[in-house]
């Protein structure tokens, strides 16, 4: 015999507007069970949108499902249970392992067949259906409202939502805090009070109260709550939907004007701010003393004989290791001179670059073509070894080998994997030429050209463009007694050894 839990849901969201009640919904599903003699176990319910999986109370029946002798489900309707494809697919599989023998409801019994099965799939997908119609519904709905000049959500404190002659829920002024907050905006403006002043005021002298809604409200202002009214651009006729600034058609409690000089009292309103500095070289160089990184600040030079301020840029250590570190400043001037000279030192001359194109083409290319030929054999060789896997395959599929009279599924495992197996190796062979390849022409084209125009980039070039260089070339960047102290990186001390070309 077949025992059944009762599962009652009904959201607290609008999808479930229309829904009965958790009670009613009870009440019907027991009049069910006592006219069918159906023997009730249990009774879950539960308040959650059923849009999303993980409702806790669902997961704890199918727990018992698994766990006890029940197999029935007793429930109003299917979207009681479902209205995601997650969950949908639960029930489902429940359903056709027989841990459910049973869905039950006032219209419609679902079974573990094929019909009955097919016909919870389709309830299910029409539940699921219902929710994104919804969605869609209350998209453009806010859409419009939005459009029409009416904010979509719940009235901040000093107006309430209403329904207006028309039919729509519009915003009005609540006339019981409409006219209390606009004196607090009146004692905001003055200069003369604070935050706390304010909200002590309203509580203690005014008896303020936020207004009352099922769950909250009733209570003294908070000065959180105030300063979110100071902030909110609702008060002076606009309202943000999702980051975008919309005109209302409320009634404003107060002026833009007033609005922004609230702002610059709270100290929200941007004030202008100092200018700041790209310096080129910061986050670049350590102290050679200490090892603490290197910072840089303006200076200023009064000049007598053309009565000009002229500006300095100093680089320092910022004494973070060690505070009597000696103070030792260089001006970016002359670090840019040094840089400049240390540039000059890795540059190669054009006929060497000639040579080592020369060289390049008459070693590396031949290096290039044996490459290219081992990359063409392993190429043809995975396409052997794919030919191989569908024949196999098809042989193992074919009517012929019906019973595994041509190959049994052991044989066919073990050629599979054995073929598998070197795909896979000559994949990572033919990786490898890919890789190398490029690695070395990237690497090569990238040494030449520092090799040979490093120095006029540098000149010519931003600040983003002179750190990169001074990144790509050297392996430290140091400063010690003003002077500047950089390490050639490997690849090009080894390039720049050779000071004179060679024949081939």
């Amino acid at each position: 015999m077949i025992t059944y839990f009762i599962y009652a849901r009904k959201s607290t969201e609008s999808e479930d507007r229309q829904a009965l009640s958790i009670e009613s919904q009870i009440n019907e599903l027991k009049l069910l069970a006592d006219k069918d003699n159906l023997v009730i176990e249990k009774v879950f319910t539960e308040s959650k949108s059923a849009k999303k999986s993980g409702r806790p109370v669902l997961n704890q029946m199918i727990k018992e499902l698994k766990r006890s002798k029940v197999s029935g489900i007793l429930c109003w309707k299917l979207d009681r249970l479902t209205r995601n494809l997650l969950d949908g697919a639960i029930i489902s599989d429940l359903l056709e392992n027989n841990v459910i023998k049973e869905i039950r409801t006032p219209m419609q019994v679902y079974k573990n067949n094929s019909i009955d099965r097919l016909m919870s799939g389709i309830d299910m997908l029409f539940a699921r259906k219902y929710i994104d119609d919804l969605s869609d519904n209350v998209k453009r709905g806010l859409k419009a409202k939005v459009k029409s000049g009416w904010m979509p959500c719940r009235a901040p404190m000093g107006y309430l939502n209403k329904k207006a002659k028309d039919g729509y829920n519009k915003i009005f002024p609540d006339p019981e805090r409409f006219k209390l907050i606009r004196k607090m905006w009146d004692l905001m403006l003055s200069g003369n009070y604070s935050v706390d002043q304010i909200t002590d005021i309203a509580n203690n002298q005014w008896g303020f109260k936020t207004r009352k809604t099922k769950r909250l409200g009733a209570v003294p202002l908070t000065k959180s709550t105030l300063y979110r009214i100071f902030i909110n651009p609702f008060y002076y006729g606009y309202f943000n939907q999702q980051g975008e600034l919309h005109k209302g058609k409320h009634k404003p409690m107060v002026s833009i004007e007033e609005f922004e000089r609230i702002q610059f009292i709270l100290g929200t309103k941007e004030r202008s701010k100092p200018e700041t500095y790209n310096f080129a070289f910061t986050g670049i160089f350590r102290c050679g003393l200490c090892g603490a990184m290197i910072t840089a600040e303006n200076k200023f030079k009064h000049i007598k004989s053309t009565n000009q301020r002229k500006k300095y840029i100093y680089y320092h250590c910022t004494y973070s290791k060690d505070p009597n570190c000696p103070r030792q400043s260089i001006t970016e001037e002359n670090l840019m001179k040094q840089v400049d000279e240390s540039l000059e030192s890795v540059m190669i001359p054009q006929e060497y670059l000639d040579w080592i194109f020369k060289y390049y083409k008459s070693v590396k290319f031949k290096e290039l073509i044996k490459a290219e030929q081992e990359k063409f054999s392993i190429e043809k060789e995975l396409n052997n070894i794919d030919n191989k896997l569908h024949n196999l395959l098809n042989l193992k599929i074919s009517p012929d080998n019906y019973n595994n009279q041509l190959i049994s599924n052991e044989e066919y495992l073990k050629q599979k994997n054995v073929l598998t197996k070197e795909k896979l190796k000559l994949q990572s062979s033919l990786n490898f030429y890919k890789n190398s390849k490029k690695e070395f022409t990237e690497l090569t084209k990238e040494t030449f050209e520092l090799s040979v125009y490093a120095r006029k980039w540098f000149q010519i070039g931003d600040s983003k463009r002179k750190r990169t260089i001074l990144n790509k070339i050297y392996s430290n960047h140091v400063i010690t007694n003003k002077k500047l102290v950089l390490k050639v990186k490997n690849h090009l001390r080894k390039l720049l050894n050779y000071n004179s070309p060679l024949t081939c």
